[in-house]
């Protein structure tokens, strides 16, 4: 084997910031709102007008701001301890990035490499055992550039990785 296919790619999480600061607004403005839900003498919101009571909308509201927050908290987490999202070794691709689409491919087990919506890169495959394997690489979450892991892939796979259109 030549000495480049030896080496590892490894990529780490990059949640963009600005995906952080909008999530932390988002959290802010369903905590003002389920807050103000329990204030009858503020303005009337869209679903008060439709006969809701205000006690089931402050709920509503604080639950999603929770669940904002909750997300806002792993996303700064995943920012400041960057984990390993994507090694691609002489052995095979690991993703360890979303909660369906993760796990371990050999290289001689994949069977397709497709890419949908600009970022998310999915690679499927059949194991040993029979079972269909797909791993699901969001591009814009990693720190390094998603050519850099298509030239792996190719390096590895040739047959999988289209030629570019001239």
């Amino acid at each position: 084997m030549a000495p480049e296919a030896t080496t590892a790619f490894v990529a780490h999480s990059q949640p963009k910031v600005v995906v952080l600061l909008a999530l932390g607004a988002v959290s802010i403005v369903l905590t003002y709102v389920g807050l103000s839900a329990f204030d009858t003498t503020l303005p009337m919101i869209v679903p008060r007008r439709l006969g809701w009571p205000p006690r089931d909308l402050a709920v509503l509201f604080l639950v999603l701001a929770a669940v904002s927050f909750g997300t806002t908290v792993w996303q700064v987490w995943r920012r400041l301890k960057q984990n390993v999202d994507v090694v691609a070794d002489a052995e095979g691709i690991t993703s360890q990035q979303s909660f369906w689409g993760r796990g371990r491919l050999a290289w001689s087990e994949i069977t397709g490499v497709e890419s949908r919506y600009r970022c998310l890169l999915f690679i499927y495959g059949i194991s040993p055992a029979g079972d269909a394997k797909r791993l699901m690489i969001d591009t814009r979450q990693i720190d390094v550039p998603a050519a850099d892991l298509f030239a792996v892939v190719a390096r590895h796979r040739p047959d999988l990785v289209g030629k570019p259109r001239s």
